[in-house]
């Protein structure tokens, strides 16, 4: 039996090519317009000023100088901490048919789309395509020639955004049993995944796998045939659940999940290894209080970014999921679950974080066909 790979020896094998994929997307930016910076908690808040001194002008060369050297070093070391925000649109934004399918060939309403993206800062979208049923075959084969249509006119109405095609797949088959360890169904997703890119015109690939558990290798193993499937070069997303119901953490926890529904930090680092972007699914945990929702939400970004900045070479983007469509009771209350709580939760996580923060690149919302006029508001006015 080949041996399972570890954090460790995935990152010895891709280190080199996510570094390449890295540079590839900065080189793919380069015609954005004038650069935003990232979020305002991710900088250190405060500052500070040189004392005032009498000494000799020989004495105040030298304390000149180091003053000088002491400047370059904190600039240096906040670089470090927010790197350079290479993407003037860090957020990104779930997609669904009425666009890629219903609208695909509407001009206007996709110019309208991007308008509203660019105004909120959303260089990301991960636009619906296809599901793979439990019979293993796709969703709307005979109508793909919308996708395609679609990626065509987004692209060129906004030509500096990432588009990457959504694909979802049930973990389970229509037997019930784990499907992720079939070769056949590994390469079916693989193979669509190349013609999503090769074919339709998208930038990237989405993967929103459900349910997976934090002990699945079969998971990981679609990842890798994925990638090796559609190159080195291509970003792909993959969504991922939150951690549910840590028994360790001094916060509340989601009380309709079992204690430990967890993945541990070695899961975490292999997903990361094989993704370009992590989207925390932070919603649908049930909580009747939105405080308690806000502190389960800043638990999420801490151990999130903490377990990919581990891996200090690992290139992966995190994108904290927020939450914006109508009631699913019990697991959803639009009350508690919402724009503003969950930003708030985000941010406290980000202050949390420490130099783990840089990790987190923005925030993704879901979902477009959902917002009312107050979530835009919401997220203009909380997260600029």
């Amino acid at each position: 039996m080949a041996e399972t790979p570890t954090p460790e020896s995935e990152s010895s094998q891709r280190r080199h090519k996510a570094r390449e994929r890295h540079e590839r997307r900065k080189q793919q930016k380069t015609s954005a317009p004038a650069r935003v910076n990232l979020p305002r908690q991710i900088k250190p808040a405060g500052g500070f000023s040189l004392p005032r001194i009498n000494l000799p002008v020989s004495r105040l060369v030298l304390y000149g100088a180091a003053a000088l050297i002491f400047l370059v070093a904190v600039i240096a070391f906040i670089g470090r901490l927010n790197p350079p925000d290479d993407n003037s649109a860090s957020n990104a934004i779930w997609i669904g048919t009425q666009y890629t399918y219903d609208a695909a060939n509407d001009v206007a309403a996709i110019e309208n789309l991007v308008t509203r993206l660019r105004d909120h800062r959303i260089g990301s979208a991960y636009a619906w395509v296809s599901l793979l049923q439990p019979n293993n075959t796709w969703t709307d084969v005979e109508r793909l020639a919308q996708p395609q249509a679609f990626a065509r006119q987004f692209k060129a109405s906004y030509p500096e955004s990432m588009l990457y095609g959504w694909l979802s797949i049930g973990s389970q088959g229509a037997d019930g049993n784990n499907r992720l360890g079939d070769a056949q169904v590994q390469q079916q997703i693989a193979d669509f995944s190349r013609r999503v890119v090769r074919d339709f015109g998208f930038d990237g690939i989405m993967i929103n796998v459900v349910p997976i558990t934090g002990s699945d290798d079969n998971f990981l193993a679609v990842l890798r045939k994925i990638r090796a499937t559609i190159g080195e070069g291509v970003p792909m997303a993959v969504a991922v659940p939150p951690d549910w119901t840590p028994t360790d953490a001094e916060i509340a926890i989601p009380r309709l999940i079992a204690p430990g529904t967890v993945w541990d930090t070695q899961y975490k680092q292999r997903v990361s290894l094989l993704a370009d972007q992590l989207v925390i699914t932070a919603y649908n945990s049930g909580f009747s209080d939105a405080d308690e929702y806000s502190a389960w939400m800043a638990y999420q970004v801490e151990v999130f970014a903490s377990a990919v900045a581990a891996l200090e070479e690992d290139t992966t983007e995190i994108l904290m999921g927020v939450p914006a469509y109508d009631g699913q009771p019990p697991m959803h209350d639009p009350l508690v679950e919402n724009v503003e709580n969950a930003i708030a939760g985000i941010r406290a996580g980000l202050s949390g974080a420490g130099d783990a923060a840089a990790r987190v690149r923005g925030v993704a919302l879901y979902a477009e066909w959902q917002m009312t006029d107050a979530d835009w508001a919401a997220l203009k006015s909380l997260w600029p």
